[in-house]
């Protein structure tokens, strides 16, 4: 490979990770009117994000690490979000000296609509399925793994949950 093919491969990646950045922007631009609503700051939004309604309720540290921040921020927010009676903390069932943090409904409803906000308005959405599946696929391959996030979409309650998978088998990818 050339020098100027290494050119032209630095200058597409700038151009793509310069889109993946916008891309986040202006998805984070469109919860603005709603976490003023909601009375929630963005790190406060970003940890009721990755609190799966449905998954084992994680530890502080698991939520620290989740978040790639120090424990003691995720206190702080944990302290916010417990007093707007969004979360509650608890003994962890097998080490009752660490502490494991669940949504309560109040929670599960914020986190429901900050979700669904995203997905519905974001720029994504004006893709076809068949380029998301693109998307999605690219993603993966490049190390963008959503097992590390809890974004799934929260179904109301008494439904079925489906899969996030963009395979065509559940999930809201259409």
């Amino acid at each position: 490979m050339g020098d100027a093919d290494e050119v032209s491969d630095e200058s597409l990646i700038h151009a793509v990770v310069r889109q993946v950045v916008t891309l986040a922007a202006a998805t984070s631009a469109l919860a603005g009117d709603l976490l003023k609503e909601l009375d929630l700051t963005e790190p406060l939004a970003n940890a009721l994000w990755r609190l799966d309604p449905e998954a084992a309720a994680p530890s502080m540290r698991a939520l620290a690490a989740a978040l790639n921040c120090d424990p003691s921020t995720v206190t702080f927010l944990t302290d916010r979000l417990e007093q707007r009676g969004l979360i509650q903390r608890r003994p962890a069932p097998t080490d009752r000296r660490q502490k494991v943090i669940s949504l309560t409904p109040r929670g599960v409803e914020f986190r429901t609509r900050i979700v669904q906000t995203l997905t519905a308005s974001s720029p994504l959405a004006q893709l076809s399925r068949h380029d998301r599946q693109q998307l999605y696929t690219l993603l993966m391959k490049a190390g963008a793994d959503p097992s590390q996030f809890t974004c799934q979409p929260t179904a109301p309650p008494g439904t079925p949950r489906q899969s996030a998978e963009p395979n065509g088998q559940g999930g809201s990818t259409s």
